[in-house]
C-alpha cells in the first residue's frame, strides 16, 4: 500500500466532488455521511471527468451521458457505461486525507 496525502480533511466538504491528480492518476474524492470515498475521475464510457457530475446517494452520475457508478465499489450501474471504474482505499491521518494510490 502506498497512501499519499491528497488534502486536509477540512478542505473536503460534505456532498461535493473534488478532483485531484497524483502522477498518472485522476482521482475524485467525496465525503458523504462523514465517510470519504476515492474513485477514478474518468468515465469508463468516454473518458470524461466524473467529478463534474452529481452525487445521488452512493452513486456518482457522469455529466456527459449520465452513466452512473457506485462510488463505494466502482461498479458501472447504468448504460452507456459497461466497465467499472477503479476505487481507492482512503484513510484519515490526523488532519490529512490520504489515498492509497498503489505505487
Amino acid at each position: 500500500m502506498a497512501f499519499k496525502k491528497i488534502a486536509k480533511i477540512q478542505e473536503i466538504k460534505e456532498g461535493k466532488i473534488y478532483s485531484f491528480s497524483w502522477k498518472h492518476l485522476d482521482i475524485a474524492i467525496v465525503k458523504t455521511n462523514n465517510e470519504y470515498y476515492a474513485f477514478e475521475d474518468i468515465c469508463s464510457h468516454d473518458g470524461g471527468s466524473i467529478s463534474e457530475g452529481v452525487l445521488e446517494g452512493d452513486k456518482v452520475i457522469c455529466p456527459r451521458h449520465f452513466a452512473e457508478f457506485s462510488m463505494k465499489s466502482g461498479e458501472a450501474l447504468t448504460m452507456p457505461a459497461t466497465e467499472n471504474i477503479s476505487v481507492f482505499p482512503v484513510r484519515v491521518q490526523g488532519e490529512d486525507l490520504e489515498v492509497d494510490v498503489g505505487d
